[in-house]
């Protein structure tokens, strides 16, 4: 299969080329970081760097199967120096080396280089980065395809577009890998053994005392919840409801644990509340998006589809890869808006509907504004191709906003 450049994130990477700030390019497995790497390498070839000076380390690969500590790593880097000149070091899944942050601060110190580094585990990444080196990392987060690039997939592939690709994004998500499979069955068995995988090596390689038994019946009730308010005590009640007070308590506080680990591996994405009544908080109840459809939907029975939550979590997703800060609106007791996507100390308002299809839909969508006093733009995303568009609510068709034929603004 032909890939496709990835600009998106290449734009934002490429000001950083000759930066001496450490680029680590984090996010789930297999959503095409090593590919944005390649990519990245043939634009510094471009410019005339030979590739002597370039090195290329990926820590899940043969070649560098006996590399499997900081000093074989700085061997290995180390026996190809041969000048002062600049280098251009690349190294894959870099969580897989034990206290891989001293290494890289002692390459960052001692070799004149742009260094970039990918892993798929957040907090081994940002949080021993960050904290060895504050202020010299520069984080990029890649996500699964969106849908325009999900199309551009099939176009440099010369697979036939139908009428169905939507429904089968919306089904099936955006890691690029699942195009290679015949069918729809083993699309959805590649999905389902890629979370397994995830999880073994990101989770259970990690935390080694875990009960693997327990973490697979949390994970799957998260992903089953997707989209939808999240609380650790109702979780442990529906998950075991013969336990005391106090036994639920300490369960709940086990699910916070497990649902954080599913966050470090990027399998879910956590969703906060923003206040528009009053000054805005982050704290509250909070809600959890799987980083890719596909992979949630893989993990349920096929005919228990909930294409309205698998928008809302497109809708999410694609908010949060182009660069927005992405909340849910909290007014009072239930009563939410969908979405509040912030920018540059701006922000709108985002609803998301399937279809409108009812005047009970209409007033539902709409209605959710109602009780909101400030300025900020107001948006109902939705399949319909009619505009419903009313008192300065803007309606756009889904799928044009996916595309960008339509734009959200923010005030």
């Amino acid at each position: 299969m032909k890939t496709i450049k990835r600009e998106k994130y290449l734009s934002r990477i490429r000001p950083y080329y000759e930066s001496p700030l450490i680029k680590v390019i984090t996010g789930i497995r297999r959503c095409g970081k090593s590919e944005i790497l390649k990519q990245i390498r043939e634009e510094i070839k471009n410019k005339g760097v030979n590739d002597d000076h370039i090195i290329v380390l990926d820590l899940e690969s043969i070649q560098c199967r006996n590399i499997k500590n900081i000093e074989k790593l700085e061997d290995a880097i180390s026996e190809r120096i041969i000048d002062e000149k600049k280098y251009y070091i690349f190294i894959d899944e870099i969580q897989n080396i034990p206290k891989f942050e001293v290494g890289i601060a002692a390459i960052r110190n001692s070799i004149n280089c742009s260094l970039f580094v990918t892993g798929s585990n957040s907090k081994l990444l940002s949080g021993k980065l960050q904290d060895r080196l504050t202020g010299r990392a520069k984080e990029f987060e890649v996500y699964p395809f969106t849908y325009s690039e999900y199309l551009e997939y099939k176009k440099v592939n010369n697979i036939e577009f139908t009428p169905d690709d939507f429904r089968d994004y919306l089904y099936f998500g955006g890691m690029p890998q699942r195009f290679e499979e015949s069918n729809e069955t083993e699309v959805r068995k590649y999905l389902k053994g890629l979370h397994s995988s995830i999880i073994k090596k990101d989770v259970y390689g990690i935390h080694k005392k875990i009960d693997e038994t327990q973490f697979k019946n949390v994970a799957e009730y998260i992903s089953s919840t997707s989209g939808r308010l999240f609380s650790a005590l109702s979780a442990a009640k529906t998950l075991k409801n013969n336990l005391n007070k106090e036994e639920q308590r300490s369960f709940s506080n086990l699910i916070n644990k497990y649902a954080e680990y599913l966050k470090e591996c990027y399998l879910i994405s956590e969703c906060r509340p923003a206040y528009l009544k009053g000054k805005a908080r982050l704290n509250g109840t909070r809600k959890f998006y799987s980083m890719d459809v596909g992979i949630r939907n893989s993990l349920g029975n096929a005919y228990d589809f909930d294409d309205t939550f698998a928008l809302e979590g497109v809708i999410y997703n694609e908010l949060l890869s182009r660069g927005y800060e992405v909340y849910y609106g909290k007014l009072r007791e239930n009563a939410e808006i969908d979405f509040v996507a912030m920018k540059d100390g701006k922000k709108c308002l985002i609803q998301v509907s399937y279809l409108i299809n009812s005047e009970e839909v209409m007033k539902r969508e709409y209605g959710a504004f109602s009780n909101i006093t400030d300025g900020s733009p107001r948006f109902v995303l939705s399949l319909d191709q009619h505009d419903s568009s009313i008192n300065g609510i803007t309606h756009l068709n889904v799928i044009d906003f996916l595309l960008d034929k339509t734009k959200i603004h923010l005030s």
